[in-house]
């Protein structure tokens, strides 16, 4: 984590099939705490799991708590639907299972597969609420591990990195 601060080291960008928002650099909005969490569940870091913090501009975001942003990812999995039907053979659609989000990347890498075709500018970043975790009481719409996740597609809208401070304080 020094060394990715230190900008000894660079930041890979992830093209994982399991991830939500697609390829991009994935950041837990104000919530180090949950990223230290994520950190330790992984096997390959669960020994030594670290979180590093990111100063980001947000540039040209896909801000997923927008209905216009919404509408547009509809599209694309209409899109995307209809291409894997009439392909030859026709091709099964992939499925979400639980934390491997294998639909919601295709339908995302989908959308910008559009964009580009359509000559738009691509997106510099997604935001997203992620709904995680157990209800934190009977009936609750709130869950133990909701957050906020940034996913920065390009690398030049992180202006900078820190390590965060890790306590539970709430600044109002």
């Amino acid at each position: 984590m020094k060394s990715l601060v230190n900008r000894e080291t660079e930041m890979r960008i992830s093209g994982n099939k399991l991830d939500w928002l697609g390829k991009g650099i994935y950041f837990w909005a104000h919530d180090p705490r949950r990223a230290l969490e994520w950190a330790g569940e992984r096997p390959q870091s669960a020994d030594s799991p670290g979180v590093v913090g990111g100063i980001i501009q947000l540039g040209r975001c896909l801000n997923l708590t927008e209905r216009a942003s919404i509408d547009a990812i509809r599209g694309a999995y209409l899109d995307l639907k209809h291409a894997r039907k009439n392909a030859n053979p026709p091709q099964a659609m992939p499925v979400n299972r639980k934390k491997a989000r294998y639909l919601d990347n295709d339908v995302m890498e989908t959308l910008h597969i559009i964009r580009d075709n359509e000559g738009l500018e691509p997106y510099d970043s997604i935001i997203g609420y992620f709904a995680e975790g157990a209800p934190i009481y009977r009936t609750a719409g709130l869950r133990h591990q909701n957050h906020l996740q940034i996913c920065v597609r390009n690398p030049t809208n992180i202006l900078g990195w820190f390590l965060p401070k890790m306590d539970d304080t709430i600044a109002w």
